[in-house]
């Protein structure tokens, strides 16, 4: 009898344990990785023309409410479910050009002109 209740308890942990190592993990989509080390340049290069702008502490009090609220704003947009996907994409590249004319509004003419300078070097490479 006891050779029975072993032999089951030891099927029993056996099969517990092979349940868990055949578990499926599932793998990241490929977009959202790329999307994430683009993300990654892009705020390194962001930190780079920040730097080179040379903004007042004014400026960059402004800089950080329209970051803000844009961040705020994608959130909305990307977890609204009403939403396709079209709809979300036209959304959000409807924010970076508004959020773009709030940046364009914060610099000084000088600083407007070395904005487009860094961003088309930035696109080269």
């Amino acid at each position: 009898m006891k050779k029975y209740i072993g032999f089951g308890l030891f099927i029993l942990f056996n099969l517990t344990s092979f349940a868990q190592i055949q578990r499926n993990v599932e793998k990241q989509k490929v977009d959202s990785t790329t999307q994430l080390s683009v993300s990654v340049i892009e705020n390194d290069s962001r930190k780079e023309i920040l730097k080179e702008l040379d903004l007042s502490k004014e400026q960059k009090v402004k800089l950080r409410e329209v970051n803000q609220s844009l961040k705020a704003s994608k959130e909305n947009i990307e977890n609204n479910m009403e939403l396709s996907d079209v709809q979300k994409k036209e959304k959000l590249k409807a924010l970076k050009k508004e959020q773009m004319a709030k940046i364009q509004s914060i610099l000084t003419e000088e600083q407007k002109i070395k904005f487009r300078e860094l961003k088309e070097k930035n696109k080269n490479n």
